[in-house]
């Protein structure tokens, strides 16, 4: 047994060693993670470079949640690590698309949904159509419930003669609906061209 004993003291010897090492990984991570903070403009400045096409919009079978923000809006700050874990939850089943709103190039869009403040969480159904909009600072649990919702078919739902029914369980949370005078809009389709 003098073998046993042998092998059993290199083991601890070698699971001591890795302890420390990963305690020491550990300290210098956290201390450069404080020294190099992410900031809530570089986690929604990502996101939206890591954005799903607008052409995924109705044409990819999966729902889509579009984040209008800018960089000077501090709700928009306060809720990106809530937005980036949703996403992290979600991102294999819903295509998320982040419209930085001080972006010239972006007021096409905040005028066709409506947007008239930020931050503005648009939640589309997997059809197209713009289901609500969530406006302000949103939780995990508000914004979660929705999108399960969207996830969630309907028993025997189909079209039936290109009208699309809701095909979808209701949305718990509803707020702004944008569409609300003029329904023949609010399906949303882009085409590549």
């Amino acid at each position: 047994t003098i073998e046993v004993d042998e092998i059993l003291k290199k083991n601890r010897i070698r699971n001591i060693a890795v302890a420390i090492a990963s305690f020491a990984l550990a300290i210098f991570n956290y201390g450069y993670q404080f020294a190099h903070p992410i900031t809530a403009v570089e986690i929604l400045t990502s996101m939206e470079k890591q954005s799903a096409p607008l052409t995924t919009i109705g044409n990819n079978g999966k729902p889509t949640v579009i984040d209008f923000w800018a960089p000077w809006c501090e709700n928009c700050k306060v809720g990106a690590p809530t937005l980036q874990a949703v996403e992290e939850e979600y991102g294999d089943r819903v295509n998320f698309i982040m419209v930085n709103a001080d972006v010239g190039s972006s007021w096409p869009m905040i005028q066709l949904f409506g947007v008239d403040a930020i931050p503005h969480l648009a939640l589309l159904s997997e059809e197209g159509d713009v289901e609500t909009a969530l406006i302000g600072p949103m939780s995990r649990n508000v914004l979660r419930a929705d999108i399960d919702a969207l996830l969630k078919h309907k028993e025997g739902c189909q079209k039936v003669e290109e009208v699309a029914p809701v095909c979808h369980d209701d949305l718990p949370y509803k707020m702004y609906d944008a569409f609300d005078k003029k329904q023949d809009g609010r399906r949303i389709n882009f085409q590549e061209r």
